[in-house]
């Protein structure tokens, strides 16, 4: 069975940390080891460390504090000889000990060991066969007061319904997901974040009561959406690793649900996140993944046009990025020129993209136009969205520095990073544009005013200087 890279194992990790919430319970624990011993083909040992999170350095320290804590004498061991244990080469009986005790399971859990305990054929052995399991199983408390096959089909029925939700418990989680949505700018990503954590860690709660089918699949699809709401957040924080949890954590309840437009909106935030992170390559496989599912004229089908467009622009490739423009264009058309909330698509946005993406390809002038229709929009507008308001405005100020005009684009510099909502998008593309000033216009004044400004934000990730 071909193994898969560590990410594979990160993101099964990932989907229990958002569901558990902080330290996982040893049986998730150990559940989470089989699960990833199963899908990425590693052997225990080393999927009982991946499922902790541990490098392979953390592992061997924690193996030396467990020892330490128990009174156990104390024996030397490296990451060599980690990494051989986890390549098939067998420890000692003693080192199988410690490491049997660091992960609170035995030598047969961890591959050391073989169980020979005989297990009876099926049909074969203990006189109870499968039929007669799931009949006590289900039906021993039944058996006395039912007398035929049509009354247990009805008790069967009304046990299928009992539920220990009450009706407004997911509506109410509807509204709250519904107010994320319209209202995310309004929020700060602290707060934001916050609120958002908590609500899924009910939900998560929410899942380990009886219920029926159908309100699992409705309470799936509400953690999905928190999980969106958490990856945006995580990503305005500048959390990469706490956004791209979130994100796998959103497509695996909406793929669970068969909610195909929340597995897209995942792959569109995870596209954005991998993107300013500078990581372009990831980048555009997660748009591609998130194009491949968004229904047909959806602003999930919209947004991610525009992602394959600036992505493949970041990279050079002028025809793709040249194609994804042109498709953009004429699917704005069916979207308001202007549109508020998390989940929307418009006109302003597809300029937005436009602008930046002439910048990533060197056309100054077209980029200049662009951004110019999307500035004017959101001053317009100033309360529809400070974040995209604020990168139009940057692309705006490094298009007019290619061009010759530092007062302008210090100006345009000063307004964007004034917004006061913080997001680290704003912080990278404000650094981009004081590279492009420090490289065009070194040691004036108006360049050092902008680098002060700058210097009250916090350190940028990924992407400053890309753009010179």
């Amino acid at each position: 069975m071909p193994t898969h890279n560590a990410r594979c194992a990160e993101e099964i990790r990932a989907r229990a940390v958002a569901a558990h919430g902080g330290a996982l319970p040893l049986a998730v624990l150990h559940d989470l080891t089989r699960q990833i011993a199963a899908c990425c083909g590693h052997n225990p040992l080393k999927s009982a460390r991946l499922a902790h999170g541990w490098t392979a350095a953390q592992a061997v320290a924690q193996l030396l504090r467990a020892g330490k804590a128990a009174g156990l004498p104390e024996r030397g061991v490296d990451v060599r000889a980690w990494r051989r244990w986890e390549n098939g080469q067998h420890p000692g009986a003693d080192y199988q000990d410690r490491l049997a005790r660091l992960f609170q399971t035995g030598p047969v859990q961890l591959g050391f060991a073989v169980d020979y305990t005989p297990h009876p054929p099926e049909g074969r052995g203990d006189r109870t066969n499968r039929r007669d399991v799931l009949r006590l199983g289900t039906g021993a408390l039944l058996a006395p007061m039912l007398g035929d096959a049509e009354s247990e089909a009805r008790e069967l029925t009304r046990r299928s319904e009992e539920t220990d939700l009450g009706p407004s418990s997911i509506a109410y989680l509807q509204q709250v997901i519904d107010d994320y949505g319209r209202n995310y700018s309004r929020y700060g990503a602290e707060e934001l974040w916050r609120a958002a954590h908590r609500d899924r860690r009910h939900v998560a709660e929410l899942l380990g009561r009886r219920m029926t089918l159908s309100q699992r699949r409705e309470l799936y699809v509400v953690a999905a959406w928190l999980s969106l709401a958490l990856a945006w957040a995580s990503d305005d924080r500048g959390d990469v690793r706490a956004a791209l949890a979130y994100a796998a954590d959103a497509r695996h309840h909406a793929d669970e649900a068969g909610h195909p437009e929340a597995v897209a909106w995942g792959w569109d935030v995870e596209a954005t996140t991998l993107l300013y992170d500078d990581q372009p390559v990831l980048a555009l496989r997660a748009a591609q993944q998130g194009a491949l599912l968004a229904p047909a004229g959806s602003a999930a089908q919209t947004r991610l046009t525009g992602q394959l467009a600036r992505i493949n622009a970041r990279l050079g490739q002028a025809e793709e990025a040249g194609e994804a423009l042109t498709l953009l264009r004429s699917q704005a058309e069916r979207h308001e020129p202007y549109a508020t909330g998390l989940y929307s698509a418009d006109a302003v946005r597809a300029w937005g993209v436009a602008a930046t993406s002439s910048l990533w390809l060197g056309r100054n002038e077209e980029a200049r136009g662009f951004a110019k229709r999307a500035v004017k929009v959101y001053t317009a507008e100033p309360g529809l969205s400070p974040t995209r308001r604020a990168i139009s405005t940057l692309d705006l100020g490094i298009a007019c520095a290619r061009l010759g005009e530092p007062e302008q684009a210090v100006q345009y510099g000063l307004q964007a990073v004034a917004t006061p909502r913080y997001a680290s998008a704003i912080v990278t593309r404000g650094a981009s544009l004081g590279a492009v000033l420090e490289r065009a216009y070194p040691g004036t004044a108006l360049v050092t005013r902008f680098r002060e400004e700058m210097s009250a934000l916090q350190a940028p990730r990924g992407l400053a200087g890309e753009l010179t």
